[in-house]
């Protein structure tokens, strides 16, 4: 109780050290806050909406999708890779009828690897840094007949 206690009181007040838990600590503690974990991520994603899009680019000047993904999950206590490529190599695969808010979803655009990463915010929208609109935006993925063309899978870090 002490060490959730810990926890809770880190999260809460955005001082995110390096917490190690064992597999069973993780997969308990997710099963009792994953909810309130998958709202943190949404609300530090929503934090970004508007920042203008680079690719290549990691700062408040510009960023791409892989460096808002990086960013959003870092401010929860998750460190991810620089790339989509290398951030599609963590997780969980969830099929599309499983997707929940926090979930990244993965896309094939320019590559032949994943090339594009957004979030899942729930009843098909997503959350990401969109070459299209040129900023971080909030789209319906649903009716972006590319990206439904292009997506590859979904993966569940929380």
């Amino acid at each position: 109780m002490k060490r959730l206690l810990l926890l809770l009181t880190a999260f809460a007040s955005f001082s995110f050290g390096a917490v190690h838990l064992s597999t069973y600590q993780y997969i308990r503690y997710m099963q009792r806050y994953g909810p309130w974990y998958q709202h943190m991520i949404i609300q530090n994603a929503f934090r970004l909406l508007g920042i203008p899009y680079k690719f290549g680019g990691n700062s408040v000047y510009g960023v791409d999708c892989s460096a808002f993904v990086m960013d959003v999950y870092r401010s929860v206590g998750i460190d991810l890779p620089r790339t989509a490529r290398e951030q599609a190599q963590f997780g969980f695969y969830v099929p599309p009828y499983q997707w929940q808010p926090g979930d990244l979803l993965f896309f094939q655009t320019y590559a032949v690897f994943p090339s594009h990463v957004a979030i899942y915010l729930g009843n098909g929208w997503i959350i990401d840094a969109s070459s299209q609109y040129h900023k971080v935006v909030i789209e319906n993925l649903f009716k972006n007949k590319y990206l439904m063309e292009h997506y590859l899978f979904a993966k569940r870090l929380v």
